[in-house]
């Protein structure tokens, strides 16, 4: 069975956001996140925790953005940066950023190698945007030890605004958020297949291309 919804303007889950600097009137928002994988998701034949790991963002506006201020940033001791955007992120479009993509950024930019470095136990990470000599955080999402192993944490619709995909490791309602049955979907508009009985890797490496 597959069912489809639209993160639309995610008027809902700013609720969850509300006080943070930016957020209110966000037109990129972090929308999905993956803190714990445990199998290969950014493509390269092979597993590794570090480069698995994946944040997503995605256009709310109507207006396409110019993605060259954005960058992301970890709760760490110093909140390091972890990766600097680059090209324009078109209305209603997602954008996935792996691991391994951030560690080739630091690489390239004269910093420490460490990755998204998202915690498993939990953490918080910022979408943050340089104006001028300022940064302005421009969406913030804090995360617990439910998302772990395959289970990614994605804004939806709704009054909750936010649910663990949690199809390839079910948890249902004793998570914090609930799980709604449905595929983690990396680099495209959060939607949902509710049976992972009849789905395989190449399937959801196609949601996740469509």
């Amino acid at each position: 069975m597959r069912t489809t919804f639209r993160i639309a303007a995610f008027t809902a889950a700013l609720a969850l956001t509300a006080g943070m600097p930016g957020t209110a009137s966000a037109q990129v928002l972090i929308s999905e996140l993956m803190p714990d994988p445990a199998r290969d998701w950014d493509g390269d034949g092979s597993y590794d925790y570090r480069n698995d790991e994946w944040v997503e963002i995605f256009n709310a506006g109507e207006s396409a953005v110019d993605l060259s201020a954005y960058l992301l940033r970890d709760a760490g001791d110093s909140w390091n940066w972890r990766y600097g955007f680059s090209g324009v992120l078109a209305p209603g479009q997602a954008l996935v950023v792996y691991g391994s993509d951030s560690r080739v950024w630091e690489e390239s930019a004269g910093l420490p190698v460490y990755g998204l470095s998202l915690n498993n136990t939990g953490d918080e990470i910022r979408l943050c945007r340089f104006e001028g000599p300022d940064t302005v955080t421009v969406d913030t999402v804090v995360f617990g030890r439910h998302a772990v192993d395959d289970r990614s944490l994605g804004r939806i619709d709704g009054p909750e605004g936010w649910a663990l995909f949690d199809a390839l490791n079910p948890c249902g309602d004793t998570c914090d958020p609930p799980g709604n049955g449905c595929l983690p979907t990396p680099g495209a508009v959060n939607s949902c297949t509710t049976s992972s009985a009849r789905s395989s890797w190449g399937m959801i490496k196609r949601i996740a291309g469509s």
